[in-house]
């Protein structure tokens, strides 16, 4: 399967519902998107926080579900908990520590985010979109 513009918006806006909800999203086509569509295609994840565009994130259509999913929350985590609104705050929340829950791995069904201190695994999220 690739991924299409109604799958990356899925998964961009499960990623930012898990990690800060509240805040909005622009997708745009990647700058190497390819207009006759022989390669890949690509866009660019823009999450909106502070009031305005953050870093932007880059995903390609050759990617699966689980490993876009995965790093989409591995890339807005370090982007969201250094914004002015969320300063400081663990993305995601790691249960009972103040540090963050890290993607561990993927599977063929799901991203894996683990403690980085215990290593026990603190969630299994299920991408918006299957293959």
């Amino acid at each position: 399967m690739s991924l299409s513009d109604g799958d990356v918006a899925a998964l961009a806006g499960q990623a930012v519902d898990l990690l800060a909800p509240g805040i909005d999203i622009d997708i745009s086509p990647g700058a190497g998107d390819d207009p006759y569509r022989y390669g890949a295609r690509t866009w660019t994840v823009w999450p909106k926080v502070d009031g305005g565009r953050s870093l932007g994130i880059d995903i390609n259509s050759r990617m699966s579900p689980t490993d876009a999913l995965a790093w989409l929350i591995d890339q807005l985590s370090n982007d969201v908990s250094e914004s002015a609104r969320f300063w400081s705050r663990p993305f995601p929340a790691c249960p009972g520590h103040t540090h963050p829950a890290r993607v561990a791995e993927t599977t063929a069904e799901a991203v894996v985010l683990r403690c980085p201190e215990t290593r026990e695994i603190v969630a299994q999220i299920h991408p918006a979109v299957v293959d």
